[in-house]
């Protein structure tokens, strides 16, 4: 299996999409194929299941600057966010106000610390939280309305291992490897929060 189609499989980075889209009314309303045991986290997505390792905590409040939450079948995350760290953005924003804007001296300097990552959602609230976030701030960039703000609290993720249950196939070793340097994240509880009194 080539590399290409791998990451088609995993649907795990925001540009890369699949043909075969499902809304997310057409998910299993009951669960969000996330199970958690101790530090073990099992992600079933349609025909594959991803094993997870969860590392330290992560509690961060991030600016959006992009993500997809569209789902597509056999996709290991529930949406993938680009994010600035309120923290690099509160810093920023005291020289450029405006930094947020592609025009603004400040637009490189956020570009450079904004951080990408994949998140896979621990309940179903969580997961509406973030899909709802993603729409806020299309909306929000449509219509030059204030930027939108993300709190996570959760885990880091190291992928383990991918297998295809129904064909008793581990494919760990072509999609691990393929995905080393992509960023996971459980996401136990996700806030939205309006981002300029959070900048002052």
């Amino acid at each position: 299996m080539s590399k290409p189609l791998l990451l088609v499989l995993i649907g795990a980075t925001v540009w890369l999409a699949m043909t075969n889209r499902i809304s997310l009314g057409a998910l299993d309303p009951r669960s969000v194929g996330t199970e958690i045991d101790g530090r073990t986290v099992l992600r079933t997505a349609n025909q594959i299941e991803g094993r997870f390792t969860r590392l330290g905590v992560v509690e961060e409040t991030y600016m959006l600057f992009g993500g997809d939450g569209q789902q597509r079948r056999n996709q290991l995350t529930h949406a993938t966010l680009a994010g600035l760290p309120i923290r690099h953005a509160r810093a920023i924003a005291q020289q450029y106000p405006d930094f947020h804007r592609c025009k603004s001296p400040g637009a490189p300097q956020a570009q450079r610390l904004t951080e990408s990552m994949n998140l896979v959602a621990a309940n179903r609230s969580t997961r509406g939280t973030l899909i709802e976030a993603l729409d806020l701030f299309e909306e929000r960039l449509q219509s030059g309305g204030d930027r939108t703000c993300l709190r996570v609290r959760g885990s880091e993720l190291v992928l383990d291992s991918v297998r295809i249950p129904e064909e008793d196939r581990d494919i760990s070793s072509d999609v691990v490897p393929a995905l080393s340097r992509s960023r996971f994240l459980l996401a136990e509880d996700a806030r939205i929060e309006d981002c300029l009194p959070l900048l002052r």
